[in-house]
């Protein structure tokens, strides 16, 4: 009886083992592990610059905002003289050519206005006459003068029909050339509006470029390397300066190629310390990779052994407890 006890007991605890173990057989397959990184921001140009100003030191603890390092751009400078020199000229241009449209506008209403003047002039003499000799033919009975002045054919009125006309023929042409003037004038697509918005364009980008010269922290963190000094010629795309932030900006996870996962960007996962557990946060998957690559070693239990996995990115938040390079635990969170 006490064997049959024995042995019961026995496959209990051979039970429980298999539940337990296939639990945590479960819980493993839902985790995966990775390394706390660091963001570096790391300052290089893609032009020619030489050093005007280092305001900081390695090792320095920065805030944001903080002034790191100034730099200059002699052919920037040059060319910004060159188009700021040339936007006078041609705004100098446009302004005397304002004033000579305008001049050319006056002058052709004045010649618009004399001729008119000149013509109302000979329209009101003939009229005049026309009165007069109206007023000395109304005394004559024998003459028909109504009649005459009725009919279909009337030499004065076709006098100053025909000066109205010319009156027309001459002035039309003038006051078309003073509307192509004025619509000219007002144009904003004439040679100079349309150079003078091209240079400003120009001038503007490059004022934008000349601000990226002084550059400044965007994050909390560590100065780490200074590559050169004050007054030192820097080749394009070479970093000057590498900022560290602080605590990890996200985590470098492994997936082991055997085990499925089905991860995804914007998901949701755990992150934790192996260390000390009660570093504890949430982070977000920002990349996931296509392929396989191999752990790094830090991440195999031994050396020797090479396992290869998926990588995922995760990011934290800034605010965390995390030590830089620290291992942690991830787990999706469902």
């Amino acid at each position: 009886m006490k064997k049959a006890k024995y042995i019961a007991f026995f496959w209990l605890i051979i039970v429980g083992a298999l539940i337990y173990f296939n639990f945590n057989l479960q819980s493993f397959n839902k985790s995966f592990y990775g390394i706390a990184e660091n963001s570096d921001f790391v300052v290089s140009y893609g032009g020619l610059v030489e050093i005007s100003k280092i305001h900081v030191v390695p090792g320095q603890n920065v805030q944001q905002g903080d002034t790191l390092i100034e730099v200059v751009r002699p052919e920037l400078d040059e060319r910004i003289r060159e188009i700021t020199d040339q936007l006078i000229t041609l705004r100098s241009q446009k302004t005397a050519a304002g004033f000579d449209t305008k001049a050319l506008i006056s002058q052709l209403e004045a010649e618009i206005k004399a001729k008119r003047s000149e013509i109302e002039s000979q329209i009101n003499q003939i009229e005049m006459q026309y009165s007069i000799n109206k007023s000395l033919t109304n005394e004559l009975k024998s003459i028909q003068f109504e009649a005459d002045s009725n009919s279909a054919i009337n030499p004065t009125k076709m006098h100053i029909d025909a000066l109205k006309k010319d009156l027309e023929l001459l002035i039309s042409p003038l006051q078309l050339r003073i509307e192509q003037l004025k619509t000219q004038s007002g144009s904003q697509k004439s040679p100079f509006s349309t150079q003078i918005s091209n240079l400003e364009k120009e001038i503007e980008k490059l004022e934008t470029e000349k601000k990226k010269l002084i550059v400044y922290a965007q994050a909390d963190g560590v100065i780490g390397t200074i590559a050169f000094k004050t007054g030192e010629i820097v080749s394009p795309y070479t970093p000057i300066l590498v900022l560290n932030s602080q605590t990890p900006a996200y985590i470098t996870g492994f997936i082991h190629e055997d085990s499925y996962q089905k991860i995804q960007i914007k998901d949701r996962v755990q992150v934790q310390s192996l260390a000390d557990r009660s570093k504890n946060l949430e982070g977000e998957v920002v990349g996931v990779g296509s392929s396989i690559t191999e752990y790094p070693e830090r991440l195999r239990k031994n050396i020797e052994v090479r396992l290869w996995g998926r990588e995922v990115q995760v990011r934290v938040p800034r605010q965390n407890q995390l030590l830089l390079g620290e291992k942690v635990i991830l787990k999706k969170i469902f």
